[in-house]
């Protein structure tokens, strides 16, 4: 069967007009990394690792965010747009279309179960192109999920597919049959601490590209408690990964600094956040934050916000790049430095 659309595989090895396996609910095509990114996203772009199936991914940890990876070819000589649904099932021997769910997906901040992205030709790295940043994702309860990536190819991509009620297994049958665009990937549920208080913030970086401090302010968060969070990147040298960390002084606020690359609207992701506490809990009106920063272009630039506009500075603990972070992670005792705050989202306890 000749098909010129986006590609998502069912199985390691297969092709478009090949013979078909017996495995068609582990696509190699989606990655399900749990609730820490990929460290460097590309890998999934690399033509060596598309043909070994890697990285691989299916575990996922319930009730918190995890991040979903979706790839796939495009087997035309010239660019193709493509854009991705996202569902997921309970695992079943029947996969109905009709009990497929789609609420519990962001997509750079946003709830949202698509991404659209341009794939390039064949013959530039296999035609291969995938989401990045990645879909997030919170399995409601521990179970076992089946992730379902559709791609919806050609004019009316805005349109959600349609999802049509099939009551018949030869009919079914036939869905599966006529819809090469569509990639399984079965998870297993993985036992993990369950964090206290979690949350998602979008992160819109600038349209012309630069520098951008992110971070998180636990205020009025007592010692002894732990944070982590995350911010899937464009490339390695960009992806936040902020482990599990204890809260040591009072209003720590961690922040680590990237650079996005220029494109229309702000390269865009999302901020996850994870809190654990510890023997003291946080009392009504303390917040976590996640903020973005700026020391400005100059060396007398926070001076000048201090006289003119004082309200919006905040001592912060500055890891670095990613890359400095990951060398240095074991210095947790940093200098307070002054940052101009230029956006946050507070997330407010109540008790």
């Amino acid at each position: 069967m000749s098909y010129d659309g986006f590609f998502i595989r069912d199985y390691v090895g297969e092709t478009i007009d090949g013979s078909k396996g017996t495995s068609w609910t582990n696509s190699p095509d989606i990655i399900c990394s749990g609730p820490t990114p990929l460290a460097d996203p590309k890998t999934i772009l690399n033509a060596d690792n598309y043909n070994k199936g890697l990285p691989i991914g299916y575990k996922q940890s319930p009730e918190m965010n995890n991040w979903v990876y979706v790839r796939g070819v495009n087997p035309q000589t010239v660019p193709q747009k493509t854009t991705i649904y996202m569902y997921y099932a309970d695992s079943s021997v029947m996969l109905w279309p009709q009990n497929w769910k789609y609420r519990e997906f962001m997509y750079a901040g946003e709830y949202q179960n698509w991404a659209s992205f341009v794939a390039p030709p064949s013959t530039d790295n296999l035609g291969l192109q995938g989401t990045i940043p990645p879909f997030g994702w919170t399995p409601p309860t521990k179970y076992h999920y089946c992730l379902v990536a559709w791609a919806k190819n050609g004019p009316q991509q805005n349109i959600p597919p349609d999802l049509q009620s099939i009551g018949k297994v030869s009919d079914l049958g036939k869905f599966i049959i006529s819809n090469p665009n569509i990639g399984w990937k079965n998870t297993i549920a993985v036992d993990a601490t369950k964090p206290t208080l979690t949350g998602t913030a979008p992160i819109d970086g600038p349209p012309e590209g630069g520098i951008l401090n992110i971070g998180l302010q636990c205020d009025k968060i007592p010692k002894g408690g732990y944070i982590e969070f995350f911010v899937p990147g464009p490339n390695e040298d960009n992806t936040i990964i902020f482990p599990k960390t204890k809260i040591e002084v009072n209003n720590y606020a961690p922040t680590v600094q990237v650079e996005y690359p220029a494109e229309s609207g702000g390269f865009k992701t999302q901020l996850t956040w994870n809190y654990y506490e510890g023997t003291t809990p946080a009392q009504d009106g303390a917040n976590i934050i996640p903020f973005a920063g700026t020391w400005g272009l100059t060396s007398d630039f926070i001076d000048i916000v201090r006289k003119t506009a004082p309200q919006f500075l905040a001592d912060v603990h500055h890891y670095g790049t990613p890359v400095e972070f990951a060398r240095n992670k074991g210095q947790l005792q940093i200098p307070i430095k002054k940052m101009m705050i230029v956006g946050s989202i507070p997330f407010r306890f109540t008790r």
